[in-house]
């Protein structure tokens, strides 16, 4: 019987905190226009030069027999402007390096030693567009290249919502919901200092069991490198390829 107390005073607990967090989020939502924060965001990455994204990522994945399982991964994305990209990306049996720079996109793959090259337009909007749309990579960090990037969110938005503050890894965040045709995307904006993303979460509205993505990170905005971290130059023993946009560009995250 005292478990059972003790069970009972725990849920309900649990549910006033709840009901605590709901009055709570509903006070802030009149309080912050998330467009406003959006904007805010777009305002200060654009006057970034230069910046280092590192983050962590957690793929939802679908087993043949139905069970969802997560995937994760790590990656690192430096910008230098106009046009000088890089994308690291690791999970625990490969590396993958993806590589804009002087109108060519390179990918390559440290575990196979081959790598491939492609055309695309110059500047970032540009080449992060037609990477994502014509060459099927799929790197929610190029989100954060674009020159403006709340217009790049918000431009298939049919609904923007602010939802309230949130607390991880010791920062506090503004919680932003935008709902599209296809997808439901969340993210978390700094509350304190610059405000840049800390999370992103993406749901997959129509795909079998909603598989979800949700990514976070940390950034450097005063970076030190030198130019060649920028230039691909093809390793000993290492083979081009054709590059196949039809095939799955995994582990550009």
């Amino acid at each position: 019987m005292i478990l059972k107390h003790q069970f009972t005073r725990f849920v309900l607990t649990i549910a006033v905190g709840a009901l605590i967090t709901i009055a709570s989020g509903s006070i802030h939502a009149q309080e912050h226009d998330p467009g406003v924060i959006l904007k805010q965001m777009s305002e200060a990455i654009a006057k970034l030069d230069k910046f280092i994204i590192t983050g962590d990522g957690y793929v939802d994945a679908r087993l043949d027999a139905g069970q969802i399982i997560e995937h994760s991964m790590d990656a690192t994305m430096r910008v230098n402007r106009p046009n000088a990209m890089r994308i690291t990306n690791r999970d625990a049996e490969s590396t993958k390096e993806i590589y804009f720079g002087e109108g060519v996109l390179t990918i390559y793959s440290k575990t196979h030693n081959f790598y491939a090259q492609t055309e695309i337009p110059a500047g970032a909007d540009a080449a992060a567009r037609f990477a994502v749309d014509e060459l099927g990579i799929d790197a929610p960090m190029l989100d954060f290249v674009y020159s403006d990037v709340a217009a790049h969110l918000l431009e298939d938005a049919e609904n923007v919502e602010y939802l309230g503050l949130s607390l991880f890894r010791d920062k506090t965040y503004h919680q932003i919901g935008i709902r599209t045709a296809e997808t439901d995307l969340q993210l978390w904006v700094a509350a304190e200092g610059p405000p840049l993303p800390g999370k992103m979460a993406i749901s997959m509205k129509w795909e079998a069991g909603s598989p979800r993505s949700v990514f976070f990170f940390s950034w450097d905005t005063d970076p030190n490198w030198s130019g060649k971290v920028f230039r691909f130059d093809p390793p000993p023993g290492s083979t081009k390829i054709e590059f196949d946009p039809d095939s799955d560009q995994e582990g550009a995250e």
